[in-house]
């Protein structure tokens, strides 16, 4: 802007040479070169430091290009994407000839944004000595700090660049980091130099809204990154309407924007009075209400309630294992009464999904036998003949009495084999009598729509059940999703890393899901790589869709 252009040259030079005192706090720069980005690990990781043991370079960077992108539509499977992230950090010796690859290194860090998010990722990247020397990651840490509210550490990490920092991204992050630490004239003078190299209207309608302490213009475009996104935050007046986010923006950041936009502060209305006025709404508005109802420790009966119905409204499918994924934990708290029990059905197949097998059980047999039956209040006895057998004494006082109890309907059969079947794959209790009893009935309701499901639980060990055979038969031909042979290799090498990641690329592949091997060999194969567990999710999150 034509302000700028009123700086003198010697203001310039004085800011140029006074911008390595950016950071407030002393930077670590002591080389750790024995420690590889891809040594660096969070918890949950689901595979050993030897992971890419028997994997080289070049195959790592070919199996990690085949799982969704950080800037593509992600996965369209929860548990899927967990056990990616459960992979992906999972710290070990690179492959050989990857070490010191920073090519290799940001791809998984790109791969995990899309398996794991901004803040999981951010952690990671935290965690990794040296990232200041490494361009790639470093735009990586500094994004990902902006879009998580963490300006501080991206303005460190700017402050620290070894390599690249005249490039026009870091001259925009020092410009912002100079205005965070009221440093105008300094900041004014950085982001004219990145505007000498390539303009960006964005940027510096926020920056000078934030300087000047204005709103931002109205026709200001739309943040695309996490520097413009931290930015537009810092400008958002609490009780305005959120920020804008930009159509072009990544989609890891839209993600972030969406989950900024739903928080909202917590009511203090009455959880009853909250609870009942969810029913005239609808939407999100009637999300957070039952959100609020859940979360309330002062009548967990009336959350359990809410849980059901959330888990009700949301008719199945991938949105059900969401809510089951997010308010699952909270069924540990839920009393098993007979109004809980309405949703019951929903609330186990939900505990199922958090790996809460035992609580699942205790509802499935609520559900088998009815509730507990109210116990009389000490001190009062039933109305009619004595203790003893014997008629009541004329003209001694009436007896209390508790009222009578409705008699209880449990679940249809279908629904109740449905979830023991679903209990059984959660245990991994595929043999014996009992299982196969169940097998056999849940087969029989659902036929043809289970018959990927069946073929993957004879490869987990489950008996192979009288029909599949001639019905795997008739299938149509199916399209192979792409890499199925090389998983199969993989695994046949005992290249657990690659074997893994190229069962989720599979599993994640829209190809496999019209094609039942395909599908039962991409199981089979987390299974052979040491993630029986994770085999189990996948097919657990199916049956509950099947089951609803």
């Amino acid at each position: 802007m034509s302000s700028w252009k009123t700086i003198s040259r010697a203001s310039l030079l004085a800011a140029l040479l006074g911008g390595t005192a950016l950071a407030q706090d002393p930077i670590e720069v002591e080389r750790l070169d024995a420690l590889d980005p891809l040594e660096v690990g969070l918890p949950g990781a689901a595979m050993s430091n030897r992971l890419w043991a028997g994997t080289d370079r070049v195959m790592a960077q070919a199996v990690l290009s085949r799982l969704p992108a950080a800037e593509g539509d992600g996965y369209t499977s929860e548990t899927l994407a967990e056990i990616a992230r459960s992979v992906l950090v999972s710290g070990g010796r690179p492959p050989a000839g990857g070490r010191g690859d920073a090519e290799l290194a940001a791809l998984r860090i790109d791969r995990l944004l899309a398996a794991a998010g901004a803040d999981d990722t951010f952690d990671l990247l935290e965690r990794t000595p040296g990232i200041n020397r490494t361009p790639a990651l470093a735009r990586w840490h500094a994004e990902l700090a902006f879009a998580t509210g963490n300006a501080g550490r991206a303005c460190r990490t700017a402050d620290a660049m070894t390599q690249g920092r005249e490039d026009a991204y870091w001259l925009r992050v020092r410009a912002y980091c100079l205005a965070l630490d009221g440093r105008d004239g300094a900041a004014e003078l950085t982001a004219e130099l990145a505007r000498s190299q390539e303009p960006d209207a964005g940027f510096e309608a926020r920056l000078f809204a934030i300087m000047l302490d204005t709103p931002l213009d109205a026709d200001a475009p739309a943040a695309d990154n996490g520097l413009e996104w931290a930015m537009s935050r810092a400008l958002h007046t609490p009780g305005e309407p959120a920020p804008a986010i930009g159509e072009t923006a990544p989609a890891w950041l839209r993600e972030v924007a969406r989950h900024g936009m739903e928080r909202r502060a917590s009511s203090s209305e009455d959880p009853m009075a909250l609870f009942v006025a969810a029913g005239s709404m609808d939407g999100m508005e009637r999300h957070h209400a039952l959100e609020e109802v859940i979360a309330q420790g002062y009548d967990r009966e009336l959350a359990g309630q809410a849980l059901g119905l959330m888990l009700a409204d949301t008719g199945g499918g991938a949105r059900f294992v969401h809510v089951a994924r997010h308010h699952g934990r909270e069924i540990e708290t839920v009393p098993i009464t007979r109004v809980t029990l309405e949703h019951g059905y929903e609330i186990a197949l939900a505990a199922l999904l958090v790996g809460e097998t035992g609580l699942a059980r205790e509802w499935r047999d609520a559900l088998v036998n009815g509730p507990a039956r109210p116990q009389p209040v000490p001190g009062l006895v039933p109305a009619g003949p004595d203790m003893d057998g014997k008629p009541s004494v004329a003209g001694a006082a009436e007896p209390m009495s508790l009222p009578p109890q409705p008699e209880w309907v449990p679940p249809s059969p279908r629904r109740m084999v449905a979830l023991d079947m679903a209990i059984a794959i959660a245990g991994d209790d595929l043999r014996g009598g009992t299982y196969e009893a169940v097998q056999a009935a849940w087969f029989e309701a659902h036929g043809p729509a289970v018959a990927t499901d069946m073929l993957a639980l004879t490869r987990l060990g489950a008996r192979m059940p009288e029909g599949l055979r001639p019905m795997l038969l008739a299938q149509e031909p199916a399209a192979a999703p792409a890499g199925l042979a090389a998983m199969d290799a993989a695994v046949r090498a005992d290249a657990r890393g690659e074997a893994a990641l190229l069962a989720i690329s599979v599993l994640a592949d829209p190809a496999a899901a019209g094609n039942a091997d395909a599908t039962a060999r991409a199981i089979a194969a987390l299974d052979a790589a040491g993630l029986r567990r994770a085999a189990l999710s996948v097919l657990l999150e199916r049956v509950v869709g099947s089951a609803l």
